[in-house]
């Protein structure tokens, strides 16, 4: 491995890039030994945003007035420079995305993964923010930093001071489908982090100007497949009942957790709501994107794949 970010840079997204790649790879929380899965995570994905981006003022329009600019999480005497958000796709690994295909319920496979993955995320965000700070530079993981919240919202779905989706938008990482995920290069059926700086990152990829993704379906071409794939008739034309969806989640936790605490080796993670952090674990669904065109690629960069069920 190498020795880590240091204040020499250089300062390009492939460096960042193929810190975050280090980091995944070396990890222990991204080994897997069950159901002929040997890891969770394939090759990163990573784009920078500046900070100053008037997108991300929009989001305290279409995410909630709470969510937080990317200033506001670096602390300091005085007022950066400039500011970078740098995020990052971590893309399932073909044996996690399989084990969800052609279900009703998500697999135990896709459920550990996406448990331990989300420790893994938080040790990658820790991990490259110390980095960042010990070579002189202000960041900070908003996830796992003080004023970091997820709430009930007015629609009574749980918002947050910083949603990942958004910021991984705002970074050129991808457009969102039907079902409101993130259709990015490395697919749907992803884990998203992401980490704010005064470090001179190169930003880029460009954001794209519609944060529509050109699904199948949308686009004129026959698909509809993740509103067939979701059991609770939660994504329609107009896209994504997030009631719904909210309350699958909720189902899945209440019928699997218990279970899968005992039988799996679920890692413990932060799990912040109203304001109060505390170790849990984090279950959910993804069978919408499982088995669907986008599961492991953007469908119009390049052929799509076939959807195995």
């Amino acid at each position: 491995m190498s020795p880590g970010l240091t204040s020499a840079g250089p300062w390009t997204r492939a460096a960042i890039e193929r810190r975050v790649a280090e980091l995944v790879r070396d990890a222990p929380e991204n080994r897997l030994d069950r159901d002929g899965a040997d890891h969770i995570f394939d090759a990163p994905l990573v784009g920078v945003a500046d900070g100053d981006d008037p997108v991300f003022a929009r989001f305290r329009e279409v995410v909630s007035p709470r969510h937080r600019m990317p200033r506001e999480w670096l602390a300091g005497p005085s007022a950066p420079a400039a500011v970078r958000v740098a995020c990052w796709i971590l893309p399932f690994s073909e044996a996690v995305r399989a084990s969800n295909r052609g279900r009703d319920w998500p697999s135990a496979l896709y459920s550990l993964s996406r448990n331990n993955g989300a420790a893994l995320d938080v040790a990658v965000s820790r991990r490259l923010a110390a980095e960042l700070a010990a070579a002189g530079f202000r960041a900070a993981a908003p996830v796992v930093s003080e004023g970091y919240d997820v709430f009930r919202a007015d629609d009574r779905v749980f918002s947050s001071t910083w949603s990942q989706r958004h910021v991984a938008y705002a970074a050129g990482l991808g457009r969102f489908g039907l079902n409101h995920a993130l259709i990015t290069a490395r697919g749907i059926c992803v884990r998203i982090g992401s980490l704010v700086t005064d470090a001179p990152l190169e930003t880029g990829p460009a954001r794209p100007a519609d944060h529509r993704a050109p699904c199948l379906a949308t686009a004129g071409r026959a698909c509809d497949r993740c509103r067939s794939r979701c059991p609770v008739g939660a994504i329609s034309g107009d896209g994504l009942d997030k009631v719904r969806c909210y309350d699958m989640r909720q189902a899945v936790r209440r019928r699997s957790l218990e279970t899968y605490v005992r039988a799996l080796p679920l890692l413990p993670i932060p799990v912040t709501k109203s304001g109060r952090t505390r170790p849990g674990h984090s279950l959910g669904c993804a069978l919408c994107q499982c088995g669907v065109p986008c599961e492991r690629s953007d469908p119009f960069a390049e052929p799509p794949p076939p959807c195995s069920t």
